[in-house]
């Protein structure tokens, strides 16, 4: 099971838990809205960690949001995270998915709030996800032609699950 959270916190509303599935799903339609309103290295950040998300590892993925490495701007991070859940939510790409993601809204309406409800405290670099003010290789920023979104480190998550 893999389990997204705030705080490390376990209390109701405070804990996403999804299958493996689930996840895939999940991050699949995190990556098609977030590689499309991505444009600052913070954002571009967050879009790779949504698009190689949970293709190693598998029953072992997650994060609690206090992870993620925020910055002095955490307030603008704070609202494209957000942003990019509407946009997911809202269907943005989902066109261009092999599978269908239905489910994936119930688990967005469950994320947002956590999002939502949480105040980042800047830690600027993290030893585990590196310093997001700085942008990624340009060659993780390509796009795949099918799916217009990040190839990332792995390759297009669309096209090799």
């Amino acid at each position: 099971m893999n389990s997204f959270t705030v705080h490390g916190t376990t209390a109701a509303g405070d804990e996403l838990r999804m299958t493996n599935g689930g996840t895939d799903v999940f991050l699949d339609v995190l990556t098609l809205a977030a590689c499309a309103l991505a444009r600052t290295p913070w954002q571009q950040n967050l879009a790779l960690h949504f698009a190689d998300g949970h293709r190693l590892g598998r029953g072992d993925f997650g994060y609690d949001l206090s992870e993620l490495p925020w910055t002095a701007g955490w307030p603008q991070e704070k609202d494209f995270h957000l942003e990019v859940i509407d946009a997911a939510a809202a269907g943005h790409g989902w066109e261009r998915l092999d599978h269908p993601a239905d489910r994936a809204r119930a688990y967005l309406a469950a994320y947002r709030p956590m999002l939502a409800g949480f105040t980042p405290v800047p830690v600027f670099r993290s030893a585990w996800w590196g310093d997001w003010r700085i942008a990624p290789p340009a060659e993780r920023l390509e796009r795949c032609p099918r799916h217009e979104i990040y190839e990332g480190e792995l390759g297009c998550r669309l096209c090799a699950p």
